[in-house]
């Protein structure tokens, strides 16, 4: 009992000295094939150009797909940091627009079931993050997995992707429902993906973020859209990032100006900052980390 509780005043050291400004985001979708994968590449890559420093770590294990998308073979991924095999340095890949990820493999799932008594030294080693990365993009597991949940739950804030088509939004809507009903309000920003228009974008948006707020009470800030476009199917089949590829089609242009409207809203005031806060919070949360 004695361990465990140092445990967990250890960790509090380490967020209480954690001063980073780096903020956790995720991308989430209700469902697969919305677009969400190639929203955080491109935005990763958009974000670079504004002077960022991003990192995107792909925690849909069983169908990475950031590696795929970029025509890379990771040496290690984040499992291969949790078992000490690698240090975070050693398993950043960089692709094209010099864009930095971490593929996710199965990690996620193992911090989740690891025991107390080996999570400070790998927290202390995830923490490390603070120095590489000012804006880290979890690309999380669509539909409502447990640890897809957990990441958005932890996450200082979420995009939300959807489609105009009911499924995506229905299963998007069940997803923040999950969400409010753990406990927390979370912040979410929405993007309209595969739209024919504004007009379209706008009808869907407008009609999705008024029913989130009047049957779960959740205010949902409408990021933007991004345009049908065959070029993002192209670029997918290369494995050049569409803002790579075709920098000047729709969608590219989209993309580059959801990066320029998040990093133009007021930062958000989230409790727990930095990498740790965000790590404390996700594994306290799960009875990692507690008390006794």
């Amino acid at each position: 009992m004695r361990i465990m509780t140092d445990q967990a005043q250890n960790l509090r050291t380490l967020m209480q000295l954690n001063n980073s400004s780096t903020r956790v985001i995720t991308v989430a979708s209700g469902k697969g094939g919305v677009g969400k994968s190639s929203l955080a590449l491109n935005l990763g890559i958009a974000l670079s150009r504004q002077g960022r420093r991003p990192l995107i770590i792909d925690t849909d294990f069983g169908f990475s797909n950031i590696d795929v998308m970029l025509g890379v073979h990771p040496q290690y991924d984040l499992l291969d940091v949790i078992e000490g095999r690698c240090t975070v340095r050693e398993a950043i890949e960089t692709g094209f627009g010099g864009v930095q990820f971490i593929s996710g493999g199965s990690g996620v799932y193992e911090l989740l079931r690891m025991p107390s008594s080996q999570l400070i030294e790998v927290i202390d080693h995830l923490a490390k993050l603070e120095d590489v990365a000012d804006t880290i993009i979890f690309d999380t597991g669509a539909g409502l997995s447990e640890h897809a949940v957990w990441l958005n739950r932890a996450a200082h804030e979420t995009i939300l992707v959807i489609t105009p088509e009911p499924t995506s939004m229905v299963d998007a809507y069940a997803l923040l429902k999950m969400l409010r009903d753990q406990g927390e309000k979370p912040h979410v920003s929405l993007v309209v993906n595969k739209v024919s228009g504004v007009r379209e974008a706008q009808a869907v948006a407008q009609g999705f973020t008024r029913i989130a707020e009047k049957n779960l009470c959740v205010r949902i800030h409408s990021l933007g859209h991004i345009t049908r476009d065959m070029n993002m199917s192209n670029a997918i089949k290369m494995q050049i990032p569409i803002l790579i590829s075709y920098p000047r089609c729709a969608a590219a242009v989209d993309i580059c100006t959801l990066a320029q409207r998040y990093l133009g809203q007021p930062p958000k005031i989230v409790k727990r900052p930095g990498v740790t806060g965000f790590l404390e919070y996700f594994l306290a949360r799960k009875g990692a980390v507690r008390e006794s």
